[in-house]
């Protein structure tokens, strides 16, 4: 008996504590602070750093009415950023 109980339950005791151990070590999701980026807009042909914006979408992310953008280069803004809020 004691060795039916060992051969059938070690197994499940192992698969069972390796469920737990995932659940237990998932990582943390992402917030809003890990998604923060310097926002630019095109000014004077360059592309200038004016604030700090996000990548979680909601409304957009403007400075001085002018919507904040990402850099591509010194002289190329990318994709429209979002507002972050604290």
């Amino acid at each position: 008996m004691k060795t039916k109980i060992l051969k059938f339950g070690m197994p499940l005791m192992a698969f069972l504590l390796a469920i737990v151990f995932a659940f237990a070590s998932n990582s943390k999701t992402p917030s809003e602070d890990d998604a923060l980026l310097s926002g630019y807009i095109f000014k004077n042909g360059k592309c200038e750093n004016v604030t700090v914006c996000s990548d979680i979408p909601g409304p957009l992310c403007m400075s001085n009415g002018v919507v904040a953008r990402t850099k591509i280069n010194e002289t190329q803004c990318g994709s429209q950023l979002y507002h972050w809020s604290n």
